[in-house]
């Protein structure tokens, strides 16, 4: 429970009190330096929840992560920490595409505005379609984004047990031209929802792997782009599994 006092204090300060740094961002031009700007404000207030929530991470294939190059992150998706630990991941702009009803809270909102985060009704089709023209005009301006094709956090007790991946939501990849870089996180479902409202601090396990070139795959795979990208992370998570057992 220490934990999670510890952590819900430092992300209501940095939304309270970081307001004011909407100040400086609105004297600011739009551009990569501001962009740059917000990333590192915002990943030094995510390490600080990490570190209040007892909360650590290795990463596996850190040099597939592109510091000046836009591109599609992939992950799995079990907790809401994927978000948060993803975020201290990216080397340069990214923008998380989010479900619709996280956009209600104002200062978390204009947060993920300037961060250039999308967010998706998930029963709206044509609402679906404009989020995903303007996440293919994000990277095709320099910004990267990050989706979690399954639509929605898996609940399962297996971390292998993927839900389906949206094949829509690779249409970013294939009209932007950007490379998908495929992550998988293990296992943390276990910080926070498995015992919900505890912290449980959990050492969490990251793989990135090699980024994917649709030009670069036999047309039968380029065809289900989203079940091949979701087979690789699913042998990452198989790997981890072998490597550290069930945690």
């Amino acid at each position: 429970m220490l934990h999670m006092i510890a952590a819900l204090s430092v992300i209501f300060l940095f939304l309270t009190f970081g307001c004011v740094y909407f100040l400086k961002l609105d004297r600011m031009e739009e551009g990569r330096e501001k962009d740059l700007f917000t990333l590192h404000l915002v990943q030094r207030r995510l390490r600080r929840i990490l570190a209040a929530s007892g909360v650590s991470y290795e990463i596996e294939g850190a040099e597939n992560i592109p510091e000046n190059e836009a591109v599609m992150f992939v992950g799995n998706h079990r907790s809401f920490f994927d978000i948060v630990i993803g975020y201290t991941l990216v080397k340069g702009p990214t923008g998380f595409i989010s479900k619709q009803e996280v956009g209600k809270v104002p200062p978390l909102k204009r947060w993920m505005e300037e961060l250039h985060c999308l967010f998706m009704d998930r029963d709206n089709i044509r609402q679906n379609l404009k989020v995903i023209l303007e996440a293919i005009k994000l990277v095709k301006g320099g910004v990267s984004i990050w989706i979690y094709p399954e639509g929605k956090r898996s609940t399962g007790s297996d971390v292998k047990e993927l839900l389906p991946f949206k094949e829509g939501s690779f249409k970013i990849a294939e009209k932007s031209g950007c490379r998908i870089v495929p992550i998988a996180m293990y296992p943390t479902r276990r910080i926070l929802e498995e015992h919900f409202p505890r912290i449980i601090p959990t050492h969490v396990l990251v793989k990135v792997g090699e980024p994917i070139l649709l030009s670069e795959l036999p047309e039968e795979k380029r065809r289900r782009i989203g079940e091949y990208t979701r087979e690789k992370i699913i042998g990452y998570l198989r790997e981890m599994e072998a490597r550290y057992g069930t945690r």
